[in-house]
């Protein structure tokens, strides 16, 4: 019985491990966002102050956007240097995504 018990805790411990929450800044900071997107300056993309802007009324249309499913309403005349970039965010799972939004409309 104990070792049945043992059993299920591992269980229980493994699979709430498994939720654990999704971490947006990590997730910005491993796909080289920071490189042109800063905090509060705009530099060689706008900042992330800028895209909260933006976007801070409507986070499920910059989801759309990093679908690949609604133009960029930021600085649309420089989405071309990003272009290369989008498959990173189509690749990502929904809680991933979600929680990048998140972070970046913090800001």
């Amino acid at each position: 019985m104990k070792r049945l018990l043992a059993a299920g805790l591992v269980v229980i411990g493994l699979n709430i491990g498994s939720f654990a929450a999704v971490d947006g800044k990590k997730i910005f900071e491993k796909n080289s966002c920071p490189i042109c997107h800063k905090e509060t300056k705009d530099a060689i993309g706008p900042s992330l102050k800028t895209i909260a802007e933006f976007y801070k009324n409507n986070p499920k249309q910059l989801e759309q956007f990093f679908k690949g499913q609604a133009d960029p309403i930021v600085w649309p005349d420089r989405f071309d240097m990003m272009k290369t970039q989008m498959g990173k965010f189509k690749a990502m799972s929904d809680e991933e995504l979600k929680a990048l939004i998140e972070y970046m409309l913090k800001h």
